[in-house]
């Protein structure tokens, strides 16, 4: 019995009523691991959703879509309606843009390649073209007349 008398008072919630130290420490401090286990995911899918708003949001990116979109070429050989894909590749700077824009339609998919440059605030494009994954000539979006 003294045992748990010495116990009791060397207890601090006993003498002072103040929470021991591990009762202190916050709920982040306890869970840390899983704090970020859980919210990793969440960074990168916002990273991710932000770089591909951003690539969306170019004008390099829109005038390719509305071109492929608007040719002839690409409407029958893909089928219409043609939409965008999932997954967007490529960079797209202040000066240069290089994206692989995935599109597909209701006979078949293909990607559109953009290579353009901005000299004084305006897009130059080099390249835009659509290749079809079924095969086939690439499609210039530049010179709808030529493939």
């Amino acid at each position: 019995m003294k045992i748990k008398k010495e116990w009791s008072l060397s207890n601090s919630d006993a003498i002072t009523d103040v929470p021991s130290l591990s009762e202190k420490r916050s709920w982040v401090v306890r869970k840390w691991k899983w704090l970020i286990l859980c919210l990793l995911p969440l960074f990168i899918v916002g990273v991710f959703t932000l770089v591909m708003g951003s690539m969306k949001s170019s004008e390099p990116y829109e005038k390719a879509l509305s071109l492929a979109q608007s040719n002839p070429v690409v409407k029958h050989i893909l089928g219409q309606p043609i939409e965008v894909g999932w997954f967007i590749s490529g960079s797209i700077s202040n000066s240069s843009a290089g994206l692989e824009i995935p599109i597909k339609g209701s006979k078949s998919s293909g990607t559109i390649y953009v290579d353009a440059d901005k000299y004084s605030g305006h897009w130059r494009y080099k390249t835009m073209a659509v290749q079809p994954d079924q095969g086939g000539e690439l499609i210039n979006l530049l010179s709808p007349n030529v493939k």
